[in-house]
């Protein structure tokens, strides 16, 4: 007997061709064949639905979340971190708790496996922030993984040494990576770059940062930020998140900072549903990077969700096929397969972690979500629901389970 039997699926992309059934056994796939005769502890009938790899949401910022009831929308990215500065000092544990885990409950059931968030860290915070992240990553740990970014924000002096001290103590206390911000540093975003990636060499950490979310045109740090990657021998472990900027750079600008990056195996982080919330208010520019061209250097793009619901995007429900879509949408890209990798196996590269393509096949880890379409749909577009969540072998969601607290819906019948 198998602990788990997933009968009747269509993995994406692989092999395509005929359903089939899945044994899963200790965690990993165990058996993949037309029809497997032995019977599983759990079973699910999936009816010829598609079965997606693992979602990854490589951008979060689970501190700021679903804070937007209370401090309400902002108009632009500096009064987002307006918003949220005065309300930071005096966010308890138990207000990041639960906030988090409503947000983590809403990645686990649109199918995400692993989650990235970034988390404050400076000397008006210290460690509360992390502590709370690493926290969460603990509780949730059997059913989602969750990676933390130690984050100096902007507001932070670029030259206060009491806030780098406090980041290279979150690294040691676990964090992931280390980030900052480039875009309002103006001459001293070199030096922040340079900081960063020296935390995490020391640390053997990775970097996430967010880079040039501006759409000011003389704001380029990637070409500069490439190179120091190479400099310090983090090819690989180098996230760029946001680079909007880099969208409205001059042409030669552009193509010599995307081709350092290529070299340095920078990771794009694309972040639209945030950028076009806050970028381009006045000029009417959209706030993404140049995908099309980024991919076309062979540099690694992923997408995120970033804000769920709090002063920098008043909406956002964590489901990373969203982000997606709209990513897609802005960037004009009507490539599927592209849009639906960029969130699962394009993310998971950018976060350090194993992507092989050949996700479906026997050994592999069981983390994957059924799709309620069929083989012949794009679940991108269509935002299909994934009712059924594997992690590791464990069923992390299943039919008919909610992604919140209320009780479940019955017909009077039930209730009787």
């Amino acid at each position: 007997m198998h602990d788990l039997m997933i009968r009747g699926v269509h993995p994406w992309k692989p092999g395509s061709g005929d359903a089939v059934d899945i044994a899963v056994d200790a965690g990993r796939i165990s058996l993949i064949a037309k029809s497997v005769p032995e019977t599983g502890r759990e079973e699910w009938h999936v009816g010829g639905r598609l079965l997606l790899p693992a979602l990854a949401d490589p951008h979060h910022h689970l501190d700021k979340a679903c804070l937007v009831g209370r401090v309400g929308a902002s108009t632009d990215l500096a009064d987002a971190r307006a918003r949220f500065g005065k309300l930071r000092p005096n966010l308890t544990p138990e207000d990041h708790r639960q906030r988090g885990e409503r947000v983590i409950q809403w990645a686990i059931s649109h199918g995400v496996a692993t989650l990235r968030t970034h988390a404050d860290v400076d000397k008006t915070v210290g460690l509360r922030h992390v502590e709370a992240a690493l926290a969460l990553r603990e509780a949730f740990s059997d059913r989602i993984t969750i990676q933390v970014v130690a984050f100096l924000p902007a507001s932070a002096p670029v030259n206060d040494e009491e806030s780098w001290r406090a980041l290279a103590d979150a690294l040691h206390l676990g964090c992931d990576a280390v980030g900052g911000a480039t875009g309002n540093r103006g001459a001293e975003a070199p030096t922040l770059m340079r900081r960063t990636l020296e935390l995490a060499e020391k640390a053997g950490g990775m970097v996430d940062l967010h880079l040039d979310e501006t759409l000011e045109p003389a704001v380029q740090n990637m070409a500069e930020l490439a190179r120091l990657t190479r400099g310090y021998g983090l090819e690989g472990r180098v996230a760029a998140s946001h680079c909007c900027s880099l969208a409205v750079a001059p042409a030669a600008v552009r193509a010599e900072a995307i081709g350092l990056a290529a070299e340095a195996r920078l990771h794009v982080i694309a972040l639209p549903l945030t950028n076009l919330y806050l970028q381009g208010r006045e000029s009417g520019l959209r706030g993404v990077p140049p995908v099309a061209e980024i991919l076309a250097a062979g540099i690694n793009v992923a997408c995120g969700s970033d804000n769920v619901q709090d002063p920098f995007l008043p909406t956002g429900n964590a489901d990373p096929l969203l982000a997606a879509q709209v990513l897609g949408i802005v960037a004009q890209l009507a490539d599927p397969d592209f849009l639906l990798e960029a969130v699962s196996l394009r993310a998971a590269h950018a976060m350090g972690l194993s992507a092989d393509t050949d996700w479906c096949r026997t050994g592999a880890p069981a983390c994957f979500a059924v799709a309620d379409c069929g083989p012949e749909d794009d679940p991108v577009a269509r935002l299909a629901p994934r009712p059924l969540v594997v992690f590791n072998g464990r069923v992390v969601r299943r039919p008919g389970d909610g992604a919140h607290d209320l009780p479940p819906i019955r017909t009077s019948q039930q209730e009787e």
